[in-house]
């Protein structure tokens, strides 16, 4: 191991479960997250960024976690975390050493549906393509409904980002109509990308 930016790109990459439990997923509320400056070894260029961040556990979908809320850190070669623009979100983060990790790009922006479940918008593959299954998407009704700015978008962009069946586009906002419940998102990962990681076979 040349550096600790080695050894966290391991963690976020390719970190295998060690233990039954050293995977948490959940459906996290954002309380905070803070960028801070991780420590590397002397001539070290690091290649992501570091944030620290704290979310209250609203529903726990996968593993074992005993607290209302949990502190992480995520490392993001693009910056700020994609996760933390978004209220609600599914999060997938492990243990090491005691600490808890994210998965690196791993997460679902959700909303709660009228049945009380948490759902997310869109092809559930939307960020897994290439580990395609057969898992479909089916119509959501939310508590409050879902829609997007799109107004800043061209045509061909809205067609990929927010394209029909799942959307509808009204007024430059694209409207959530189809989904996938966390339980379905969960189990794209577990077959996909996490699958991909070494975290299940």
């Amino acid at each position: 191991m040349k550096s600790l930016l080695l050894a966290l790109f391991c963690l976020q990459s390719v970190f295998g479960q060690e233990q039954s439990d050293s995977l948490f997923v959940f459906v996290g509320q954002k309380i905070k997250v803070d960028k801070f400056e991780p420590k590397v070894v002397k001539g070290q260029i690091p290649f992501n960024e570091a944030f620290k961040a704290k979310y209250k556990v609203v529903q726990q979908v996968y593993g074992s976690y005993q607290k209302n809320t949990i502190d992480f850190e995520a490392y993001d070669h693009m910056g700020t975390p994609a996760f933390s623009k978004f209220d609600n979100v599914l999060l997938f983060v492990s243990n090491h050493n005691e600490k808890w990790f994210h998965e690196k790009y791993q997460y679902f922006d959700v909303y709660k549906t009228k049945e009380g479940k948490w759902a997310s918008c869109g092809d559930p593959y939307k960020f897994d393509d290439y580990h395609r299954k057969s898992l479909k998407a089916v119509k959501l009704e939310f508590a409050e409904p879902v829609s997007f700015d799109v107004s800043y978008l061209n045509v061909e962009h809205i067609k990929k980002w927010y394209p029909e069946p799942y959307f509808t586009i009204r007024n430059n906002r694209a409207y959530c109509l189809m989904g996938a419940y966390v339980d379905e998102l969960f189990q794209v990962k577990k077959e996909g990308v996490l699958k991909a990681r070494g975290i299940f076979k």
